[in-house]
């Protein structure tokens, strides 16, 4: 058994030692982590799942075992093996990490929207109707941690508090990059709309970009790597469930990081509905920005322009 299944095997039984369901269940627990894990790795249909000669499992029970699992990684094991950091020493790793990779500075990550295709919810759903979960490309799907026209999830996320709550009480030397379909903010630097060549706007913009692509290259290696969640798979599940796959998948993918598991080849014909690599203009901005936060962040990218002109 390598590493990473051993590892994994070993938290996620302490996990399933706390559910209550798992009394229920008759099916062995290593043959439902063998389910779960090729659902995750190959995205077929439940019945192909089922149906492989090694995993002879109903199609009703594969539904059971997805969500069940999927459910526990995401109570038990989600906060072990995602996290966003937050201490001044993760802070300063992290900010060091990104320097000498990206060579970018006092960044902690970037930020960069993705979809993942999931079954049409009920139209006349009063809390999650299908409306709110149609994009632009017209299918439906959950958006992580959109841009461009639903800059409102990052307005709401708990990142965007965090750091806000961080800048509030003094830390105003870190921050994420993401590109202009987010605002502008003194913890989120964005490119500069039609910076010129040859200047520094246009130097600090290019740079930015690089850097920046970490986190689509990040989006196609995990979607390669956990086909499920590529968008001609189609997650045929509720929101909540689908949700709770796609947490599944980015704590295995950690697990296969922290164990330094070769990335997979990033398969480039994945529909990133807000990556288009344009730059928008300004109308992503909020519509009622905090004018002086606003103005402290053009302040800031200021300041990063004249620091990469001379580096």
């Amino acid at each position: 058994m390598d590493p990473v299944t051993a590892n994994f095997y070993f938290n996620f039984i302490n996990a399933w030692e706390n559910a209550e369901y798992q009394r229920r269940d008759r099916i062995p627990l290593y043959l439902q982590v063998c389910v779960c894990l090729n659902f995750f790795g190959h995205g077929g249909y439940q019945t192909t799942v089922g149906e492989d000669l090694n995993l002879a499992v109903s199609q009703p029970a594969v539904s059971r075992i997805i969500t069940n699992i999927s459910n526990i990684i995401t109570v038990h094991l989600l906060h072990r093996y995602v996290r966003f950091p937050t201490t001044d020493n993760e802070i300063r790793r992290v900010k060091q990490q990104f320097l000498e990779k990206q060579n970018f500075p006092n960044a902690i990550g970037a930020i960069d929207g993705t979809h993942v295709a999931i079954f049409s919810p009920k139209v006349d759903d009063p809390i999650y109707p299908a409306v709110a979960y149609l994009n632009r490309k017209g299918y439906h799907s959950i958006n992580i941690y959109g841009a461009t026209h639903d800059s409102e999830i990052w307005e709401t996320s708990y990142i965007h508090r965090h750091l806000r709550r961080k800048y509030e009480e003094g830390r105003h030397n870190t921050w994420l990059l993401g590109d202009s379909g987010y605002p502008l903010q003194p913890w989120l630097m964005t490119p500069i709309i039609d910076a010129a060549p040859n200047t520094p706007e246009g130097h600090y913009t290019t740079r930015h970009i690089h850097a920046r692509n970490v986190g689509e290259r990040g989006n196609g290696v995990w979607k390669g790597r956990f086909r499920c969640l590529k968008k001609d798979r189609v997650l045929q599940y509720n929101h909540a469930t689908a949700g709770r796959i796609i947490y599944s998948c980015a704590v295995l993918h950690n697990i296969c990081r922290r164990y330094n598991i070769p990335d997979v080849d990033i398969d480039d014909d994945d529909d990133n509905v807000d990556n288009d690599n344009v730059e928008h203009d300004s109308p992503h901005q909020p519509v009622n920005p905090d004018v002086n936060i606003l103005a402290e962040a053009r302040i800031i990218r200021r300041r990063l322009v004249n620091q990469l002109a001379h580096n």
